[in-house]
């Protein structure tokens, strides 16, 4: 029993492993408050450009965890 505790433990992805995930997350978020407030200000290029931003940091978030969990 000993033996599948230690190896579940070793597999176990450390706190910095969703590091960069959290970051990208976080990142996103600015991001679409930054677009928000864009179009509030009706600047359509910086809408636009956060808004893409945006998209791209929540998809590479995604895309990393979806490698660590698969």
């Amino acid at each position: 029993m000993s033996i599948l505790a230690s190896v579940a433990q070793n597999d176990s992805p450390s706190a910095l492993t969703y590091l960069p995930v959290w970051l990208l997350f976080l990142l996103a978020g600015l991001l679409v408050g930054g677009a928000w407030s864009a179009y509030q200000g009706s600047s359509k290029v910086a809408t636009i450009l956060m808004a893409v931003l945006a998209a791209l940091a929540t998809a590479a978030a995604l895309v990393i965890l979806l490698g660590e969990i698969g």
